[in-house]
């Protein structure tokens, strides 16, 4: 029984990921039938799905801000230079 559900788990899993690809290429009618098909397998799938969609956009959104403030103290020391120069 634990296999049928993980196996449900992981097909639901498959379902989710192929909605987000349709989605990437402007199928909304076909991800909304793929997102139905995976939240009656399971929905906890697509919860994980969402879940980890949005980690990765808070850590590409980190990842951004720390660029942009390295950016700001590689062009504060450039500045320094051009003073002291």
């Amino acid at each position: 029984m634990a296999e049928n559900k993980q196996d449900k788990h992981e097909k639901a899993l498959d379902l989710t990921e192929a909605a987000l690809e349709a989605l990437d290429t402007g199928d909304e009618a076909k991800a909304d039938k793929l997102i139905d098909r995976a939240k009656k397998l399971d929905p906890s799938a697509v919860q994980e799905v969402v879940k980890d969609l949005e980690e990765a956009e808070g850590a590409a959104e980190s990842l951004a801000e720390d660029d942009g403030e390295q950016m700001d103290e590689e062009e504060y020391d450039e500045e320094d230079e051009e003073a002291a120069g």
